[in-house]
């Protein structure tokens, strides 16, 4: 009887997924000749409550210039379904990769728009999402495509060379809401609109940090170098550093980042951050002699660990003075010393931003390149 009874189920669960005798479950199958497929989103505040921009990517092989689509509306939902009305293909969602936000909306909050991404049966939590800084996303996503690109392409190819940018990195909003559930904050990459008009391009800018899902700042040169290090994600900063003979540049191709609370009698009294950092020499001053010169090496050291630990403390400086764990430095910190985890927890919040931290950053240089 249980066995006759479970095979019902499963066959009308079937007729009803495939659409007979009721409504379908699933989403109304299309062809791909008829829908147009967007590629990148943009978000920004409006008198309505939000602009959405939809762009596509280049389309015919890059003989046509990308489809952009913005329209008004209170929320971000139903400003993409009445952009349905344009034109006569199914405009998808399933394909976008990047959502941007501009400024103005970043600082009223991002929490409906990156709602949408979580909600949004055709959008996916893997979305890379950036802040357009001093600027709207709108302005951003148009210009590119009216200087005979996309900003899906410009941001693809600025996402696989992030490596190369030391003070950026792609950032998801699957990160972005695991970060703010866990510690309240996070943090985005931003971009600058810059060039002029018909010759547009998107610059990477820093990173836009945010509490409670709203823009409360911007972490830019040495602080957002500090980020970068704090997260051991550099893989390719070049740095100068003076020597004797003249000035010798640096590639930091590595970091490592250990992260310890302290305590004395139970209560946190600071922090201890510890960066390993590692480096080759990509080129020096010609009378500059690695090989034979373990002092001159020391020295290199020496001089590229404090340059390194300068941009660490301005990174952590600017996130106490913002009172704002956009790192997640509480679990990190916790994950050295676990056995102080409640505590630690317990007293984060108040302390944080008043917490002394001591930053120690080692150097070590494996090679040369243009050096004896």
């Amino acid at each position: 009887m249980r066995r006759a009874f479970a095979v019902m189920t499963l066959a009308a669960l079937c007729l009803s997924l495939t659409g007979y005798g009721g409504q379908s479950w699933l989403p109304e199958g299309r062809e791909l000749e008829n829908m147009v497929l967007m590629r990148t989103l943009g978000v920004d505040r409006a008198e309505e409550g939000v602009m959405v921009t939809a762009a596509s990517a280049e389309q015919s092989g890059g003989e046509q210039p990308a489809v952009v689509y913005s329209h008004s509306a209170g929320t971000v939902s139903a400003a993409c379904l009445a952009m349905q009305s344009r034109g006569s293909a199914y405009i998808f969602y399933g394909h976008v990769g990047q959502l941007l936000a501009g400024e103005e909306l970043a600082a009223a909050g991002l929490e409906e728009a990156l709602g949408y991404v979580e909600r949004d049966i055709e959008m996916r939590l893997d979305t890379e999402f950036y802040v357009v800084r001093g600027g709207n996303a709108s302005d951003a996503i148009t210009a590119l495509s009216k200087s005979g690109t996309s900003a899906s392409e410009r941001l693809e190819s600025m996402a696989e060379d992030a490596g190369l940018m030391a003070a950026s990195m792609p950032r998801t909003v699957r990160e972005l809401l695991s970060d703010t559930a866990r510690c309240g904050a996070t943090f985005a990459p931003a971009l600058t609109l810059t060039g002029k008009e018909g010759d547009y391009d998107l610059a990477a800018d820093g990173y836009a940090l945010l509490k409670d899902s709203t823009l409360i700042g911007f972490a830019d040169g040495d602080a957002a170098l500090g980020i970068n290090l704090l997260l051991g994600r550099v893989e390719a900063d070049v740095v100068e550093c003076p020597t004797k003979e003249g000035t010798a540049a640096l590639r930091v191709v590595g970091a490592e980042t250990k992260i310890s609370p302290n305590f004395e009698k139970g209560a946190l009294t600071g922090l201890t951050v510890e960066c390993a950092v590692d480096a080759n020499v990509a080129q020096g001053p010609k009378n500059m002699d690695l090989e034979h010169s373990t002092e001159e090496q020391r020295a290199l050291e020496a001089a590229l660990a404090g340059i390194e630990r300068d941009r660490i403390a301005a990174a952590l400086t600017l996130l106490q003075t913002l009172n704002a764990d956009c790192l997640d430095l509480c679990r990190k910190a916790g994950m050295s010393a676990p056995w102080r985890w409640a505590a630690l927890q317990e007293q984060w919040g108040e302390a944080f931003s008043d917490l002394p931290i001591r930053v120690e950053v080692t150097a070590g240089i494996r090679r040369g390149y243009d050096v004896k």
